[in-house]
């Protein structure tokens, strides 16, 4: 084995042992295979083998840590009993549960919170102002979700970003500021964290 293949495997055992932590599952089993498909108390994460670069292995370790976030502070019923109708319902629901658990665990780690936090701001680096040309380019779902993670996170923000927002802001900021201090009240509080964003979902009146 030579040393480019040793830190892949030292990273993955790395991987593994911090998202058996997190999660305080320590029988979880952790594949790194790219699959879908996962069995009872297992986890599959992206295969190493693909990453090219140290973001690469950040986004990686920041998406790890979100799935052990998942599997320690997501109750499937609670989800499930709150889940909306409506496939774009029904996305906007699933970020914000997304950011809850993430928040929860990066209140509590502040290496969680590195990780989470500088993941999503690299999305957006590359990304030039001159090709956000309208609101077509802008899907309401990533505008929803920068919205949430700017206030939730702090997200650093540039031209992009900015421009992202500024479409989707005067509607977000009737229908969501009044309530993110709630909506943050209620962070650890699955159920009702849920319904309020039910709440907050209806008021933006999308249609599917």
């Amino acid at each position: 084995m030579d040393d480019h293949e040793l830190l892949k495997e030292r990273f993955k055992s790395a991987v593994s042992s911090a998202v058996k932590a997190i999660s305080e599952n320590f029988d979880l089993e952790i594949k790194f295979d790219n699959s879908n498909t996962s069995k009872k108390n297992s986890l599959n994460l992206p295969d190493v083998a693909n990453l090219k670069n140290l973001q690469d292995f950040k986004n990686l370790r920041a998406f790890a840590d979100s799935e052990a976030l998942k599997i320690k502070y997501n109750n499937s019923n609670i989800y499930h009993k709150n889940e909306p109708r409506g496939s774009m319902a029904k996305t906007l629901y699933a970020i914000a549960e997304k950011i809850r658990y993430e928040k929860i665990g990066s209140n509590e780690l502040k290496g969680v919170k590195n990780n989470i936090t500088q993941c999503y701001e690299n999305k957006f680096k590359s990304r030039k102002e001159s090709e956000i040309k309208g609101e077509a380019d802008v899907p309401v779902t990533e505008a929803f979700e920068l919205y949430l993670r700017s206030h939730f996170f702090k997200i650093k923000q540039n031209k992009a970003t900015k421009k992202t927002l500024n479409y989707w802001k005067e509607l977000f900021d009737k229908n969501l500021n009044p309530k993110l201090k709630e909506l943050g009240e209620h962070i650890e509080d699955q159920n009702a964290y849920a319904q309020l964003v039910n709440k907050l979902i209806d008021n933006l009146e999308f249609e599917d």
